[in-house]
């Protein structure tokens, strides 16, 4: 009887050895050692049934770096180091403030070990969390009480719960914006269990507005911060203290969602003045909140400063447990803070560093990455971000690297690390300001193949 002819890939089938043989060889032996024998077991699995799938042939290289490919993507988190060359300080997706590793380093010192995050070193007994941040905030804003929560948007929502739950919040029709992400104010007041009563017109509203609608349901007058928009024109808006003597005349808490945290005035580094959170608080407001990475330039969290009052309602509110900070938040915070409070933002505090560096400091920055190369020194606008300041810029310095725009862009992200730049009247830059000094020989090396 005549045999068969052979099908076409049996060959490559046979070839192929088994999961343990494959396991056993000095190629994966590597693997194994840094991934473990089931992570890697599952990968060869996965890699032998593409190959009986195809038809190819095993071959042992290829397949060591197949597995470890898949590997290693299905062990690693897609979040990477990025270079922030896009004349954004505050850039809300690269995840705002940049922290200097001395402020790292010294929150590490907290937060790789054990701590009193709830222990009460003098009574040697449960401590609370909230109020590590109190001595210092007081230092730094003249508030009688701080607490931490995980953002500002839950700041806002634990605080419009504790004093206003089941009644009446009065906001300014033209402060009930929406900010990143689709959260909307209107929705974070009505979560928070509070009723919205909203007075006067997008563009015009007066302390009488406030006034005509305070009635026995209302239980606190809220002022928001415009983030992202400015409006302009025709327009009028009560100042801080018409709302103070609205509040006091009817005995209402005046709450002051702030949300970009301003510590310091940014008039010496070219932007409008605007009340900081100390003058808020001495004005008369009875609750700030903010959040710490934007002009704090902390990492994520949410502070409600003011009165004790308040805060003692915030600190028992059952939401509190749901939205409050971990130790790692803290202690982050709390070296950030305490930078301002000795007068040491600028030098330790990396967004500070940005803005206070002068333009022939950036033009010599820029003069060393591009030595070499074609591309060019420009002048440039460098906005601060994070909705602290949306109509406002500040001369800047970037570099202009020649060609197709819209492929260097690409190109660049692709870069280990990504470099994210900006593409300006059809021309790609990577701006200087938002570079932190570890960058400066990355763009170099990233911009000599290309220029």
């Amino acid at each position: 009887m005549a045999k068969s002819a052979p099908v076409p890939g049996d060959s490559a089938l046979r070839s192929i050895p088994s999961v343990e043989r494959i396991l056993s060889s000095g190629a994966f032996a590597g693997l194994i050692d840094e991934f473990g024998r089931d992570r890697v077991k599952e990968a060869v699995a996965v890699h032998l049934e593409a190959l009986r799938s195809t038809r190819e042939t095993f071959e042992e290289t290829a397949a060591a770096g197949d597995v470890r490919k898949q590997v290693a993507a299905s062990t690693a988190s897609t979040l990477r180091r990025v270079i922030n060359g896009s004349g954004v300080i505050i850039h809300t997706n690269l995840g705002r403030s940049p922290i200097d590793p001395a402020i790292w380093s010294r929150a590490a010192a907290i937060t790789a070990g054990y701590s009193n995050l709830e222990f009460d070193l003098e009574e040697g007994s449960r401590g609370r969390r909230d109020e590590h941040l109190t001595e210092l905030c007081r230092t730094l804003f003249g508030c009688e009480a701080a607490v931490l929560t995980n953002n500002n948007a839950a700041g806002t929502l634990l605080l419009l719960a504790a004093v206003a739950g089941g009644r009446e919040v009065i906001v300014s029709r033209g402060e009930l914006v929406e900010i990143g992400g689709s959260f909307r104010v209107p929705d974070v007041i009505q979560q928070g269990g509070a009723r919205l009563r909203e007075v006067g017109t997008t563009n015009r509203t007066r302390a009488g507005d406030y006034e005509a609608a305070v009635s026995d349901a209302t239980a606190a007058i809220l002022r928001v911060h415009r983030s992202n928009f400015e409006i302009v024109g025709f327009t009028e808006s009560p100042s801080i203290e018409e709302l103070v003597a609205v509040s006091r005349k009817h005995d209402l808490p005046l709450l002051y969602d702030e949300g970009s945290g301003r510590v310091v005035d940014l008039a010496p580094y070219g932007f409008t003045s605007a009340p900081t959170i100390r003058e808020l608080i001495a004005d008369g407001v009875d609750a700030v909140s903010f959040s710490t990475d934007k002009l704090i330039g902390a990492t994520q969290g949410g502070l409600i400063v003011g009165s004790a009052s308040i805060l003692n309602r915030v600190r028992k509110h059952p939401l509190m447990r749901a939205l409050r900070a971990g130790k790692e938040s803290y202690a982050v915070i709390a070296e950030t803070l305490r930078a301002f409070a000795i007068g040491r933002h600028e030098t330790e505090i990396p967004i500070y560093r940005m803005l206070a560096t002068p333009l022939g400091v950036l033009r010599s920055h820029a003069a060393e990455m591009v030595q070499g190369t074609e591309c060019r020194i420009i002048d440039s606008q460098c906005a601060l971000g994070g909705g602290t300041t949306p109509t406002e810029t500040i001369p800047s310095i970037a570099i202009e690297v020649p060609g197709d725009a819209s492929a260097l862009a690409e190109r660049f992200l692709r870069n280990d690390p990504p470099i994210v730049g900006r593409i300006v009247d059809d021309r790609f830059t990577i701006e200087v300001r938002t570079l932190a000094e570890g960058d400066w020989r990355e763009v170099a090396e990233a911009i000599r193949p290309i220029g």
